[in-house]
């Protein structure tokens, strides 16, 4: 009989958690191995198709040409595209989020043999980031997408949807292309694209500045170019953040770490525990005593696999708060 009741009520346990955290993830999809690339602008005018089924694609001054290689002061810009997976009947789509891997960057005033930011020569002073657009080329790359992406451009959708990256240092990148998406969606497209491109594309010194971005092609699968897809059937729970207690977590989506910030009007002891989907209990985060005013709270979430979970705080038993996060590898 008590053997019955422990699994009626394991049952009953299970069935709740799983009708409050009801939000799922599409497997994520890697990008379109051959609309992975990059354009080379050279100083003559002419854009050319610079590569394809290579493992990187460059944004940036080319600098001083290889041999055989571009001219010097070539410019590039990249390109990446994604299938759309379908979107399951009687669900929503939550969020959209693309995942790229920054190989290098390339500073001609560094003094690490040319590694560390881009600094472009130019009037106004050195760019400071590289940006991503939304825009439409097809199902084959060529020279003529170079300008795509541009304001005023008809295949540019958005310009300037967000900032990729502003740092030289090598890891993931993330940008939210939720809104994208969806207008990809919404046109019927069966592909989101996108560009990769400094707001400066040279400034006529023939010196290397630039970063190069992970393609399909790398050697390493978990560095490709991805895009992950967040879905809710509208049952999962709302927030219950209080004004004075409000949770924030930087960064989610998250790759290994995060950390976590809120306040507390007095001290008093604070319990963080992390739930997946299911509702089990993954990980004691914290349970200690809260400072008053601000906290916070590193968490490592290297050890535990890419998709949705939910943190769960606890002020003493007054206040509980749910909070959904991500995490993609």
């Amino acid at each position: 009989m008590k053997l019955i009741l422990t699994i009626l009520l394991f049952t009953f346990f299970i069935f709740h958690f799983t009708f409050l955290f009801s939000d799922t993830i599409i497997d994520s999809v890697y990008s379109v191995p051959e609309l992975d690339g990059t354009i080379l602008f050279n100083p003559e005018g002419e854009p050319e198709l610079l590569n394809n089924f290579t493992y990187q694609m460059q944004a940036g001054d080319t600098g001083v040409p290889l041999v055989p290689g571009p001219p010097p002061n070539s410019c590039n810009r990249s390109f990446v595209s994604f299938e759309l997976p379908q979107i399951p009947e009687n669900y929503d789509l939550d969020s959209v989020y693309i995942r790229l891997y920054q190989h290098r960057a390339f500073c001609n005033g560094s003094e690490l043999g040319g590694f560390g930011f881009p600094e472009w020569n130019i009037t106004g002073g050195d760019t400071i980031k590289c940006i991503m657009s939304h825009i439409d080329y097809g199902f084959q790359l060529d020279f003529e997408d170079w300008e795509k992406g541009d304001i005023g451009n008809p295949d540019t959708f958005t310009h300037n949807i967000g900032t990729i990256t502003e740092s030289g240092i090598e890891g993931y990148r993330y940008l939210n292309v939720t809104e994208y998406a969806l207008q990809d969606y919404d046109m019927g497209r069966i592909l989101t694209q996108y560009r990769i491109a400094f707001e400066v594309n040279t400034d006529g010194d023939s010196l290397k500045d630039g970063i190069t971005i992970k393609t399909f092609e790398a050697n390493n699968e978990s560095k490709r170019p991805k895009l992950f897809f967040y879905l809710s059937d509208g049952t999962g729970v709302e927030d219950e953040v209080s004004k004075e207690n409000g949770v924030t977590i930087i960064p989610n989506p998250i790759n290994n770490s995060t950390n976590i910030y809120f306040n507390l009007l007095t001290q008093k002891p604070i319990y963080i525990e992390l739930y997946n989907i299911k509702g089990q209990k993954v990980k004691n985060i914290v349970s200690s005593p809260g400072k008053q005013g601000k906290n916070k709270v590193f968490v490592n979430m290297a050890s535990l696999s890419s998709g949705i979970y939910f943190l769960k705080l606890n002020y003493d038993g007054e206040t509980q708060v749910m909070k959904k996060i991500a995490i993609i590898h």
